[in-house]
Protein backbone atom coordinates (compact mmCIF):
# COMPACT_ATOMS: atom_id res chain seq x y z
CA UNK A 1 0.00 0.00 0.00
CA UNK A 2 1.55 3.79 -1.03
CA UNK A 3 0.76 6.32 1.25
CA UNK A 4 1.28 9.72 0.39
CA UNK A 5 3.54 12.55 2.39
CA UNK A 6 1.03 15.94 2.69
CA UNK A 7 2.07 18.80 1.39
CA UNK A 8 3.37 20.37 4.63
CA UNK A 9 5.92 17.12 4.90
CA UNK A 10 6.92 17.73 1.67
CA UNK A 11 7.38 21.68 1.74
CA UNK A 12 9.61 20.71 4.93
CA UNK A 13 11.76 18.18 3.03
CA UNK A 14 12.27 20.57 0.12
CA UNK A 15 13.30 23.47 2.28
CA UNK A 16 15.83 21.16 4.13
CA UNK A 17 17.13 20.28 0.75
CA UNK A 18 17.14 24.13 -0.39
CA UNK A 19 19.21 24.56 2.56
CA UNK A 20 21.68 21.46 2.41
CA UNK A 21 22.11 22.51 -1.26
CA UNK A 22 23.33 25.98 -0.16
CA UNK A 23 25.06 25.04 2.42
CA UNK A 24 27.44 22.36 0.53
CA UNK A 25 27.33 24.89 -2.37
CA UNK A 26 29.09 26.80 -0.10
CA UNK A 27 31.66 23.78 1.26
CA UNK A 28 32.38 23.19 -2.45
CA UNK A 29 33.20 26.90 -3.22
CA UNK A 30 35.71 26.95 -0.16
CA UNK A 31 37.29 24.04 -1.90
CA UNK A 32 37.63 25.98 -5.18
CA UNK A 33 39.14 28.85 -3.45
CA UNK A 34 41.80 26.86 -2.01
CA UNK A 35 42.75 24.50 -5.19
CA UNK A 36 43.28 27.03 -7.74
CA UNK A 37 42.83 24.04 -10.44
CA UNK A 38 39.37 23.71 -9.43
CA UNK A 39 38.55 27.09 -10.08
CA UNK A 40 39.76 27.91 -13.27
CA UNK A 41 37.98 26.48 -16.56
CA UNK A 42 40.42 24.92 -18.81
CA UNK A 43 40.78 25.08 -22.46
CA UNK A 44 41.23 21.57 -23.40
CA UNK A 45 38.12 19.56 -23.72
CA UNK A 46 39.70 16.35 -21.60
CA UNK A 47 41.00 18.64 -19.12
CA UNK A 48 37.42 20.71 -18.59
CA UNK A 49 35.87 17.32 -18.34
CA UNK A 50 37.80 16.31 -15.53
CA UNK A 51 37.87 19.41 -13.59
CA UNK A 52 33.58 19.10 -14.06
CA UNK A 53 33.94 15.39 -12.88
CA UNK A 54 36.35 16.59 -10.27
CA UNK A 55 33.62 18.96 -9.15
CA UNK A 56 30.94 16.45 -8.97
CA UNK A 57 32.51 14.47 -7.18
CA UNK A 58 33.14 17.08 -4.52
CA UNK A 59 29.82 18.69 -4.95
CA UNK A 60 28.37 14.67 -3.88
CA UNK A 61 31.04 14.62 -0.79
CA UNK A 62 30.02 17.78 0.45
CA UNK A 63 26.19 16.89 0.14
CA UNK A 64 26.54 14.28 2.13
CA UNK A 65 29.05 15.69 4.79
CA UNK A 66 26.38 18.83 5.14
CA UNK A 67 23.59 16.45 5.63
CA UNK A 68 26.01 14.23 8.27
CA UNK A 69 26.41 17.68 9.91
CA UNK A 70 22.86 18.90 9.98
CA UNK A 71 21.91 15.63 11.40
CA UNK A 72 19.94 17.70 14.43
CA UNK A 73 18.46 19.45 12.11
CA UNK A 74 16.45 16.90 10.33
CA UNK A 75 12.86 16.38 10.67
CA UNK A 76 12.24 13.39 12.74
CA UNK A 77 10.02 11.75 10.16
CA UNK A 78 12.75 11.54 7.83
CA UNK A 79 15.39 8.24 8.31
CA UNK A 80 18.37 9.84 10.46
CA UNK A 81 20.49 6.51 9.70
CA UNK A 82 23.43 6.31 7.39
CA UNK A 83 21.41 5.58 4.28
CA UNK A 84 19.04 8.13 5.33
CA UNK A 85 21.83 11.05 5.29
CA UNK A 86 23.62 9.77 2.17
CA UNK A 87 20.37 10.39 0.52
CA UNK A 88 20.02 13.91 1.74
CA UNK A 89 23.59 14.40 0.78
CA UNK A 90 22.89 13.26 -2.99
CA UNK A 91 19.71 14.93 -3.73
CA UNK A 92 21.59 17.95 -1.83
CA UNK A 93 24.29 17.71 -4.22
CA UNK A 94 22.14 18.27 -6.93
CA UNK A 95 21.91 22.13 -6.33
CA UNK A 96 19.69 24.61 -4.99
CA UNK A 97 18.51 26.28 -7.40
CA UNK A 98 16.68 22.58 -9.17
CA UNK A 99 15.31 22.43 -5.48
CA UNK A 100 14.50 25.90 -5.47
CA UNK A 101 12.09 25.50 -7.97
CA UNK A 102 10.37 22.31 -6.88
CA UNK A 103 10.14 24.25 -3.70
CA UNK A 104 8.25 26.95 -5.54
CA UNK A 105 5.93 24.60 -7.45
CA UNK A 106 4.94 22.34 -4.76
CA UNK A 107 3.90 25.97 -2.66
CA UNK A 108 2.01 27.08 -5.69
CA UNK A 109 0.59 23.26 -5.56
CA UNK A 110 -0.29 23.83 -1.78
CA UNK A 111 -1.99 27.19 -2.68
CA UNK A 112 -4.27 25.81 -5.08
CA UNK A 113 -5.51 22.61 -2.86
CA UNK A 114 -6.22 25.83 -0.25
CA UNK A 115 -7.91 27.85 -2.46
CA UNK A 116 -10.07 24.98 -3.86
CA UNK A 117 -10.66 23.95 0.04
CA UNK A 118 -12.00 27.39 0.57
CA UNK A 119 -14.04 27.34 -2.53
CA UNK A 120 -15.71 23.84 -1.23
CA UNK A 121 -16.13 25.53 1.94
CA UNK A 122 -18.14 28.68 0.38
CA UNK A 123 -20.58 26.60 -1.85
CA UNK A 124 -21.37 24.53 1.34
CA UNK A 125 -22.32 27.30 2.97
CA UNK A 126 -24.11 29.06 0.11
CA UNK A 127 -26.57 25.82 -0.18
CA UNK A 128 -27.11 25.68 3.30
CA UNK A 129 -27.97 29.56 3.76
CA UNK A 130 -25.15 30.49 5.89
CA UNK A 131 -23.07 33.22 4.02
CA UNK A 132 -22.73 35.72 5.89
CA UNK A 133 -25.12 38.87 5.79
CA UNK A 134 -23.20 42.14 4.91
CA UNK A 135 -25.52 45.27 5.96
CA UNK A 136 -24.15 48.36 5.95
Amino acid sequence: MVTLMDTTKLTTVISLLVALSIASERLVDIIKGLVPWLNQQRRKPAEEGWRKAALQVIAVFAGITTAWLAGPAVPAFLPHDFTGKLALGLLASGGSGFWNSILTYVTKAKDVKAAEAESRQIEARAKKGTLPKHGH
